[in-house]
């Protein structure tokens, strides 16, 4: 046995990353506590050249300064998996998913079409300086509400699956957004997937333990009960994580 404790480590080096490089980078991770000759394959370009996507946008300037002059490719991919970085523009971000390497986007609220988003009595622009956006959209009142948005298929990793999110927040106490219930669509290509949606419930434990999804009693609809509960086929909105 070598120093490693194991034969394995008498692979050829190309070898061993030839391996790791058809794990993840979760994996590549573990197995870069195998033994010396993993942890050297785990961490080499040519493994993580195979995590990156084939094709990685453009930057934002400011990215590119806060690069290390001497970042390898292990580097990139944490760097752009912690946090998420801001393409020309600064109207769309980018990250890499940790678990598979795919690409993410989020698009500013100056990215989307929103109707009436100009009309000072129906929306206002706030700035946001904790944000990597500098401003978000904040409604006052509207009769009816339509937010559009759209990425170029290119942009995205083949072979990956996607899903579409909308984050928002709503103020405290407000309770307008519960019933009548919207409509939420997504297109690709000549496929379009539609759902009802509702942007302000929330998930509730029943006497037998299953979460139930409930709305909220809106002022002005005295016919809904308090605790209104919602079939399966109406989304509700999830709390992020960080948040």
């Amino acid at each position: 046995m070598d120093a490693d404790g194991s034969e394995i480590s008498r692979l050829p080096a190309e070898l061993l990353a030839s391996i790791v490089s058809l794990t993840s980078p979760p994996d590549a991770g573990r197995c870069a506590a195998v033994s010396r000759a993993f942890l050297a394959a785990a961490d080499s370009d040519a493994v993580w050249s195979c995590f990156l996507p084939r094709y990685l946008p453009q930057l934002a300037k400011s990215v590119l300064r806060r690069a290390p002059p001497s970042e390898n490719k292990k580097g990139l991919f944490r760097r752009l998996s912690d946090q998420p970085a801001l393409l020309p523009g600064k109207l769309v971000s980018m990250r890499l998913d940790r678990a598979t390497g795919a690409k993410c986007y989020m698009l500013s609220a100056r990215a989307l079409n929103i109707s009436k988003g100009e009309t000072r009595s129906c929306w206002e622009w706030i700035d946001l300086c904790y944000d990597e956006f500098r401003e978000a959209a904040q409604l006052r009142g509207v009769w009816s509400l339509e937010i559009r948005g759209k990425i170029h298929s290119r942009m995205l990793c083949r072979n990956s699956m996607y899903a579409a999110y909308m984050l928002f927040k709503l103020a405290d106490g407000y309770t307008m957004m519960d019933f009548p219930f919207q409509e939420a669509s997504i297109s690709y290509g000549g496929t379009s997937s539609k759902r009802q949606v509702c942007l302000q419930a929330y998930m509730e434990d029943g006497d037998d333990g299953v979460p139930r999804k409930h709305i909220l009693k809106s002022s002005w609809e005295s016919r809904l009960p308090h605790s209104y509960c919602l079939t399966d086929d109406v989304m509700v909105p999830w709390k992020r994580a960080n948040d």
